[in-house]
C-alpha cells in the first residue's frame, strides 16, 4: 500500500487472489479506523518518521 499499488498488483507481488487482498485491506481499515486507501500509508509513514533510530 505504502508504494501506492493497485489491488492486483499487491495479489500478483504476493501471489494472492485479489479478493484476498482486498479482504485484507479491509481488516486493515477497520481496525485503525480509516475509510481511505491512503490514510493507511500516511499513518505507516507517519509511524516510520516518528520510530526511534537505533
Amino acid at each position: 500500500m505504502t508504494e501506492g499499488l493497485t489491488t492486483p498488483a499487491i495479489a500478483a507481488r504476493l501471489y494472492l487472489s485479489p479478493r484476498t487482498v482486498d479482504t485484507h485491506l479491509a481488516h486493515i481499515y477497520r481496525k485503525t479506523g480509516v475509510t481511505t486507501r491512503t490514510a493507511p500509508a500516511a499513518l505507516a509513514a507517519l509511524a516510520a518518521r516518528s520510530a526511534p533510530t537505533p
